[in-house]
């Protein structure tokens, strides 16, 4: 992996840039920031992602100073081995529509692309260190406004797919939709079902009606537990 200063001269380099600043700026980032990020040497990955996203260039060019169009597909049981170093996790992202589909695992061929996170706060998010908990976190890019504001359109979500049996009140979850297709709404349990909200107030709530011994993990496919923050 490059180190950051090698990524801020890449990033200088496909933007036109003359100064640290004008990267920083570029990144989302104050000055400040990014100076003591460089003479720490750490990477600020979260920046970089957005960045990427919003340049619409590859995360891999800025990490490894190389295109890897001809490397396989990373499979989702060899991520250990794909760490960019000791410290980080590569967190798959996969498409919406696979996803609606998911029971636990991501197909491969559902995989896109690969985005680094610590350790340490992945672990955090799934709740343990095993890879049974680490291997269940995907990223899905947000479709639509019917989460606005919390979550705009094209936005990447960290979906944990363990929580997928327990509803944790007015938190947010993907879900398959009354048509099948895959929603995101903020879920209240109520006797028989759940109550699907969204925080665009525009769109209507509706519930979902549960039959008799019906598992919640038919309808719900995961929590969202992170959009660029935290979701409590």
């Amino acid at each position: 992996m490059q180190s950051l200063v090698e990524i801020i001269e890449a990033i200088k380099r496909m933007k036109g840039l003359g100064t640290d600043s004008e990267v920083a700026l570029a990144l989302g980032l104050k000055p400040q920031t990014l100076a003591t990020s460089k003479m720490r040497g750490s990477v600020p990955f979260d920046a970089l992602i957005s960045f990427c996203e919003r340049e619409k260039c590859s995360l891999d060019l800025l990490l490894r100073g190389m295109e890897l169009k001809a490397e396989p597909p990373v499979r989702l049981n060899e991520m250990g081995g794909k760490d960019l170093e000791p410290d980080y996790l590569m967190i798959p992202l996969v498409e919406a529509e696979v996803a609606a589909g998911i029971s636990g695992r991501p197909p491969d061929d559902s995989i896109k692309d690969h985005y680094p996170f610590k350790k340490a706060w992945i672990r955090k998010m799934a709740g343990g260190a095993g890879r049974e908990r680490t291997g269940r976190l995907v990223l899905i890019r947000a479709r639509g406004n019917s989460m606005q504001p919390t979550i705009n359109d094209g936005e990447l979500m960290l979906v944990d797919l363990n929580a997928r049996n327990e509803i944790k009140n007015d938190a947010i979850y993907v879900i398959r939709g009354p048509d099948g297709g895959m929603l995101v709404k903020r879920l209240v349990p109520v006797p028989g079902g759940l109550v699907c909200l969204s925080d665009n107030k525009s769109f209507e709530a509706f519930e979902i009606k549960l039959k008799p011994g019906q598992s919640l993990s038919e309808h719900v496919l995961g929590k969202v537990c992170w959009i660029g923050r935290e979701l409590v």
